[in-house]
């Protein structure tokens, strides 16, 4: 006759460790969390964002981070384009350290906030090189297509360009699971939001947790929104098909946008950035052999030399 055998501390405590040491393995052996180091930049407030700046150079250089994340996934590795630039890395409205705003998150607060802190950094009039990553690369073009006077250069990393609702729903899911657990309006969505507001540090740890791929600090990071500022983000620049004019402005401004991903990213949709770089004659096109939609975190000497070279098609 078998005997049923019921689980003990010791098998629990096994499975524990099991799982904590493929936590580390995967951590150890992350091209994002090798590549990536805290940046050497100082943080300031600016009007209603939480910014980081370093250098001094003519040229502003604006760093826009994606969903569920912060300015601390642009880390040591883009310190080096302070060299030649003022380099401006900023927690976008409503996350990161510039969560509590009690206004609206839809592209057109995210251009003001941005202006605003621009304005109070002293830097409103310099010429500007504007990149982002996913959700900060759509609003990096909808940013530079209101400042076509002062900006020199526009590249994206992975931006979700949709053209309908329809559209932006199918890759959501492309993006993250934790994106696509938060998208919609459904009671699931909200409650997972307001669990992670409620316990906000119990929250981060376990993002760190479910992330070995990425530095902890910057899993952390990506519980830091509100369920208000992450729906007006999402609905305001990644669901909404506003960037079509965005191109339209650029284009006959003849600024350079190099639209960029990895060969392996699922966010952008197959085959837009050649169609736009046929409609468009100041559009590039540039694909990583390999990267993911994490490829400005797994490769940010690749994306940082790209950005580099913009910068000194700025410099006069």
């Amino acid at each position: 006759m078998f005997r049923l055998i019921r689980p003990t501390a010791a098998s629990a405590l096994l499975g524990l460790a099991g799982g904590a040491a493929r936590w580390v393995w995967q951590h150890e052996h992350s091209a994002a969390v090798t590549a990536w180091a805290p940046s050497v930049g100082t943080d300031v407030r600016a009007g209603p964002l939480q910014v980081r700046t370093l250098g001094s150079g003519q040229p502003v250089v604006l760093l826009l981070h994606g969903m569920i994340a912060a300015g601390n996934s642009f880390g040591h590795t883009y310190d080096a384009l302070a060299e030649h630039a003022t380099v401006v890395v900023p927690d976008l409205l409503g996350f990161g350290a510039s969560m509590q705003t009690t206004g609206p998150t839809d592209a057109a607060a995210h251009v003001a906030a941005l202006d605003a802190a621009l304005t109070r950094l002293g830097l409103g009039n310099r010429p500007t090189v504007v990149a982002g990553h996913s959700m900060g690369g759509a609003l990096a073009l909808r940013w530079a297509a209101d400042h076509t006077d002062r900006v020199r250069s526009v590249l994206t990393f992975g931006a979700p360009l949709y053209q309908d609702l329809a559209e932006a729903d199918e890759h959501v899911a492309r993006m993250g699971q934790m994106e696509a657990l938060l998208s919609g309006d459904g009671p699931l969505p909200r409650a997972a939001c307001a669990w992670m507001c409620r316990h906000r540090t119990a929250a981060s740890w376990i993002a760190a947790g479910y992330r070995p791929d990425l530095p902890v600090p910057v899993a952390r990071s990506g519980v830091k929104h509100t369920w208000s500022t992450y729906t007006g983000s999402f609905n305001g620049l990644i669901r909404d098909s506003g960037w079509q004019a965005s191109f339209e402005t650029l284009g006959q401004a003849g600024i350079p946008v190099t639209l960029t991903a990895g060969e392996a990213d699922g966010v952008p949709v197959s085959g837009r950035a050649a169609d736009l770089a046929r409609s468009w004659s100041n559009v590039d096109v540039r694909t990583h052999p390999y990267a993911g939609h994490d490829l400005p975190l797994t490769d940010p000497a690749w994306c940082r030399r790209l950005i580099s070279d913009a910068v000194v098609r700025a410099i006069p």
